[in-house]
């Protein structure tokens, strides 16, 4: 009887100490979530595309754990978008995520079925993910084959475009900021058309990269008198030459 009554008195202690000891585990693990509750997400490298498409994803991991987040899920789900080359998502103690874009960089556009980018690496991306202005290419094929949104298009011409654009635009960027149009002719040769929408390049079919350079240096030579928007045409089709015709 006097047994019974010990060991019904130590399994009442040890429900007791098992209940406290839960509520204090309870009690440490809210704490433990509250310290490392995700308050605040750090977006880097998003400097071309409208960052609303990666704000949504980072408000899917705010107020998460810094533990729990599935981190890796949350990478996936960002390389989803095509202008997207790669991410970093990283943890700074206690309560922040840093995540660091890499992003394919808009070069032109070009209308097929719909206007669409290009990349620098001649990738096909949806026009409504970027508001800048950039060189259009025309007269080019249009068949929505050649352009499809994720992948490089499948021109070679316009691919041949797209690698001047990128030479241009890294060798000579006053000469690039100021090309409206970048067209391919019925002549099977290249012209530049500028923003002002009266000064036409023309460049020929061969040896382009070297006659962007010559009309950089032609901009540079006359720019204490004159600007090359004060030309009708610039025609650097001969070697060696540049013909010019004023306004």
């Amino acid at each position: 009887m006097i047994k019974k009554f010990y060991t019904s008195i130590l399994s009442f202690f040890i429900t007791i100490s098992l209940i406290i000891v839960f509520c204090l585990l309870s009690l440490k693990w809210a704490d433990f979530k509250k310290i490392y509750q995700i308050n605040e997400v750090n977006i880097y490298g998003s400097n071309f595309f409208d960052q609303s498409l990666i704000d949504k994803e980072s408000l899917s991991i705010k107020n998460k754990n810094m533990f729990l987040g599935n981190l890796k899920y949350h990478k996936n789900e960002l390389l989803k978008f095509d202008h997207i080359v790669d991410c970093k998502i990283s943890r700074k103690f206690p309560s922040t995520i840093n995540i660091t874009i890499y992003e394919r960089e808009p070069i032109a556009l070009i209308s097929s079925d719909e206007l669409i980018i290009l990349s620098s690496d001649g990738v096909c991306l949806p026009v409504e993910y970027c508001d800048l202005s950039l060189p259009i290419l025309t007269n080019f094929k249009t068949n929505p084959e050649l352009y499809r949104k994720g992948s490089k298009t499948a021109s070679v011409n316009v691919m041949n475009s797209v690698e001047l654009m990128k030479y241009t635009k890294d060798n000579h960027p006053l000469v690039y900021d100021m090309i409206y149009e970048f067209v391919f002719n019925e002549n099977s040769e290249y012209e530049i058309v500028l923003k002002n929408g009266k000064t036409k390049i023309l460049l020929g079919y061969k040896n382009l990269s070297t006659k962007i350079m010559y009309l950089d240096s032609f901009q540079k030579t006359i720019k204490e008198e004159k600007n090359i928007t004060d030309f009708k045409y610039i025609d650097l089709r001969y070697d060696e030459q540049v013909i010019v015709k004023e306004t």
